[in-house]
C-alpha cells in the first residue's frame, strides 16, 4: 500500500474534501464537498446537504456557513448519501484544510449511524504549505486564497475543497522534500511544525 501512495503523491493524485457541521458536535456534518484531482488537475466536484444525526442548526454555525435548519431538513442523511462519497475516499489519498478536524467529522458522523470508517490516508494542506511555502504569516484557508490569488467563497464546502485542492497541487508541485509519516494515517503529521515533536502513533487498520 505504501508504494501506492507514494505512487499517488508522485502523480498528484487525492480526493480534498470540506465538512461544515450543524453544531458544535463534530457528528453534525451538514455539508460536503468533494474535489477529486488526477495528474495534478481537478477532474470532478460534488457538494451535498446532509442531514445531520441531530436535527439541529446552532446559530453561530448557520452566521458561519449559511446553511439554515430548513435547508438540510429535506436533505439525506450520511447513510444514504455513503455509498456516493465512499469511492471518493475509501482507500484514497483524503485531503483537507486543517484535516484533523475534518476527518474527525468524517469519522463522528458515520459512527454516529453505525457505518463502518473506511480505510484511507490524510493530508492537511495548512502543513504542506506551512512546509513548502514557509514565511506567509497566516496559513488560514481565506488568506491563502487571497495571497495566491484563488477564488474563494469562504466557508462554502465545494469552494472550500477546490481551494484546498489547488493549494495541495501546488505544494506537492512545489519541489519540497516532504517527509512523509507513512506509518501512520495522516501522512503529514510533523510536517510543518518543526517546533514540534512528532507523535510516535501508529495507524493500525
Amino acid at each position: 500500500m505504501q508504494q501506492r501512495i507514494l505512487q499517488d503523491l508522485h502523480e498528484v493524485n487525492f480526493t480534498a474534501i470540506d465538512f461544515e457541521t450543524a453544531t458544535e458536535r463534530r457528528d453534525s456534518a451538514c455539508s460536503i464537498g468533494l474535489v477529486r484531482v488526477q495528474g495534478g488537475e481537478i477532474v470532478d466536484t460534488h457538494q451535498y446537504l446532509i442531514r445531520p444525526v441531530e436535527l439541529r442548526m446552532a446559530s453561530m454555525n448557520q452566521r458561519v456557513h449559511g446553511i439554515s435548519l430548513a435547508q438540510v431538513m429535506t436533505a439525506a442523511p450520511l447513510p444514504e448519501l455513503w455509498p456516493v462519497l465512499q469511492p471518493f475516499i475509501d482507500g484514497q489519498l483524503v485531503v483537507a484544510h486543517n484535516a484533523p478536524f475534518d476527518v474527525s467529522v468524517l469519522e463522528h458522523s458515520l459512527r454516529a449511524y453505525a457505518v463502518p470508517v473506511p480505510a484511507f490516508h490524510s493530508l492537511c494542506s495548512v502543513k504542506l504549505m506551512r512546509a513548502s511555502h514557509p514565511g506567509l504569516g497566516s496559513y488560514r484557508l481565506n488568506n491563502l486564497a487571497e495571497h495566491f490569488g484563488l477564488t474563494l467563497n469562504h466557508h462554502d464546502s465545494l469552494s472550500d475543497a477546490v481551494a484546498c485542492a489547488e493549494l495541495t497541487i501546488r505544494a506537492l508541485r512545489s519541489g519540497h522534500p516532504f517527509n512523509w509519516a507513512l506509518k501512520q494515517r495522516e501522512l503529514t503529521k510533523g510536517i510543518g511544525s518543526a517546533n514540534k515533536p512528532r507523535v510516535a502513533r501508529t495507524w493500525r487498520w
